[in-house]
């Protein structure tokens, strides 16, 4: 299953790698636990709670809730600045 969709940041990456975004407008919460690549988790690592982003997500596993993002598109910062996460 994939879910592609834009998300707002709700809990910034910790020591574990893993983050919390929130889905618009369903507000969803969606843990991401897993990165398609290096460039992946780093971007994520840079976003401060509150960035939306574009993402697309697929299940890590069988675990119930738990996220990979396979692509990040474009985010604004929680003080309305464009940062590019191509």
């Amino acid at each position: 299953m994939t879910k592609s969709n834009v998300f707002t940041v709700i809990s910034e990456q910790n020591d574990h790698d893993h983050a919390t975004v929130r889905a618009h407008p369903r507000n969803e919460t969606y843990h991401i636990v897993d990165y398609a690549d290096e460039s992946a988790r780093e971007t994520v690592a840079d976003l401060p709670a509150g960035s939306v982003v574009q993402l697309e997500l697929s299940r890590a596993g069988r675990r119930s809730n738990v996220w990979r993002a396979e692509s990040i598109h474009t985010a604004e910062t929680d003080g309305g600045v464009p940062a590019d996460c191509e």
